[in-house]
């Protein structure tokens, strides 16, 4: 059986709650577990198009101003697969890697990286907050943000330090942890 990443839940609970709804659970041993989302009915008509997120996110990568290459750091399958559409939506390159060792090595390959993004929990002997202040130790300049969805992972990690995303996180937060304005 696979290992998930645990967030499952948070980004249903997440969405339910900026959608003003709610989540119920309910589980029993050996019947299995029921997961309801209900979400508040609009009178509205549906409207041909795109929600206001994913709106702006088409905007932003059909404005032909590149913002340069990230480096994402993340070992997670799917977590990595959705935050490389969301950045590339915001209109970056990404360089994407599941390693402290890969990440320093791609740095190291004299490729031009505008940012880092990287998962505090990381696979090998460097999580992610290690390796961030590694590479801010060896490119002072570049911008490093971070990104969990366990707050005790980032225990040791100074106030202001380096920018902190919690996931589950949204188009917006993703774009406020780099500075980026987006209509």
């Amino acid at each position: 059986m696979n290992k998930g990443s645990g967030l499952g839940l948070p980004q249903v609970y997440g969405f339910a709650q900026q959608s003003g709804g709610r989540v119920s659970i309910e589980s029993k041993i050996g019947d299995g577990t029921i997961v309801t989302v209900l979400l508040p009915r609009s009178s509205s008509a549906p409207v041909a198009g795109v929600s206001d997120e994913a709106g702006r996110a088409s905007a932003a990568s059909t404005d032909g101003a590149r913002r340069g290459q990230l480096l994402l750091v993340e070992d997670d399958r799917e977590v990595s697969s959705l935050t490389k559409e969301m950045l590339s939506s915001l209109g970056f390159a990404v360089i994407h890697v599941t390693s402290a060792e890969a990440a320093l090595g791609a740095l190291a390959n004299e490729r031009q990286v505008s940012f880092v993004l990287s998962d505090v929990m990381i696979p090998g002997g460097i999580n992610g907050l290690q390796l961030a202040r590694e590479i801010r130790r060896r490119h002072p300049e570049l911008p490093i943000a971070l990104m969990t969805g366990y707050v005790e992972s980032t225990t040791g990690m100074a106030d202001g330090e380096f920018s902190l995303l919690l996931k589950p996180y949204t188009l917006d937060d993703l774009a406020a942890a780099f500075d980026i304005e987006f209509e």
